[in-house]
């Protein structure tokens, strides 16, 4: 890794919460990690909640949970954060949340325009109407268009290029040289590659058949994310079983769609796991239909750990799978057309070349070389 002197610079990131589960969680505690540990940054981070196991080497501020409802949380915390920034002499502030103001935004929850354009797709004229005057939707598509538009926003971090087209379909005003695409990156020592014979191992002391098929969700936000593709695809999938990882609101609407489609003992509902690894190991491939999800790190770490995945298009990392050689890319919403790629990849053998791919893949995206193009775009900005 290239030596870069930002010893003294102050960097403060914004998060709204931390979940242990949570994607966007993980990046921010990796790039923090790296920045002090690599380039001795002074970091911070404001945040309304954050595992005390997370704050080794940064500084964190806590804003108090505050307001009834969630577009007067959003208000609250917004104001919060700012309040905070004036009390503080950052060097550089970056934002993780639709926050006006920031020098460099991230835009790891994608375009919410975008993510109710798809979700009215296919909604009654109910939904639309409840959706048009939500407060809490409006709430958040001003602050997105206040954010790209503030003079003092310098750069976007896209995390995939899908990111990166929907910012300029939507906001077609933002200079595309503002918008940078910088992968997520993976810590290949904590998702190494599993090996038969550890699955083997790991299926014994989780209690699971070893020699059937495991398909394998992780992610909490089931509707979102296509959990119910899945459910209506394995009735078509019979050889298949499916593990869920991860909790939701809903979760016995869902156990009730398995008992009225027949599969209710061949899906396991295992709720939240902090210790994911294992079930990528006892897995055969990962899915992940999602209605929309820009960037998903179960993707990344399903690959690293030697898994084949089978991702929707509205998944901005799709563009990593080599179809047919480390995954699949399939439509969202088509149970029929995921059960048919389930049925066509039954072989252990053909799974295990899959996966053997799908590790060489993601070897390419390391979290140091995430850490390094954060600096550099850091260096830009302080340039500026």
């Amino acid at each position: 890794m290239a030596t870069l002197d930002m010893a003294l610079k102050k960097l403060v990131i914004i998060r709204g919460s931390y979940r242990p589960d949570g994607g966007a969680e993980r990046i921010i505690a990796r790039i923090l990690e790296g920045l002090h540990a690599y380039y001795k940054m002074d970091v911070s981070l404001i945040t309304k909640k954050w595992a005390s196991q997370e704050k080794a080497g940064f500084k964190v501020f806590l804003c108090k949970k505050r307001g009834w409802f969630r577009h007067t949380k959003l208000k609250y915390f917004n104001a919060d954060v700012r309040g905070l920034l004036k009390q503080h002499n950052f060097d550089l502030v970056q934002s993780h949340e639709r926050i006006p103001g920031c020098q460099i935004y991230r835009a790891g929850d994608g375009v919410h325009k975008e993510w109710l354009r798809i979700r009215k797709q296919k909604a009654s004229w109910f939904q639309k109407i409840i959706w048009d005057y939500s407060l809490y939707h409006n709430a958040i598509l001003q602050a997105e268009k206040a954010l790209f538009h503030h003079p003092d926003l310098k750069k976007v971090v896209c995390n995939a290029p899908q990111i990166k087209r929907d910012i300029l379909k939507h906001y077609p005003d933002v200079p595309e040289d503002k918008l940078d695409v910088i992968y997520n990156g993976i810590n290949l020592k904590t998702f190494p590659f599993v090996s038969k014979e550890e699955q083997a191992q790991l299926r014994k002391s989780l209690g699971l058949n070893e020699e059937a098929n495991y398909a394998l969700y992780v992610g909490s936000g089931f509707q979102r994310k296509g959990l119910e593709t899945i459910l209506r695809a394995l009735p078509l999938a019979p050889n298949w079983n499916l593990i869920v990882v991860g909790k939701d609101k809903q979760t016995r609407k869902y156990k009730k769609i398995c008992e009225q489609l027949g599969i209710q003992n061949r899906v396991t509902f295992a709720g939240l796991q902090t210790q994911v690894q294992d079930y990528y190991g006892v897995c055969n491939l990962l899915v992940h239909p999602a209605f929309y999800d820009p960037a998903p790190n179960v993707v990344l770490e399903a690959m690293a750990s030697g898994r084949a995945v089978i991702v929707s298009k509205n998944c901005g990392n799709y563009e990593l799978i080599d179809q047919g050689k480390n995954g699949f890319v399939c439509e969202a919403d088509n149970a029929e057309q995921l059960a048919t790629l389930l049925n066509d990849n039954e072989s252990r053998e053909q799974l295990t070349k899959l996966g053997i791919h799908a590790r060489k893949t993601v070897e390419a995206y390391p979290t140091s070389a995430m850490v390094e193009a954060y600096v550099h775009l850091y260096q830009s900005v302080l340039a500026e």
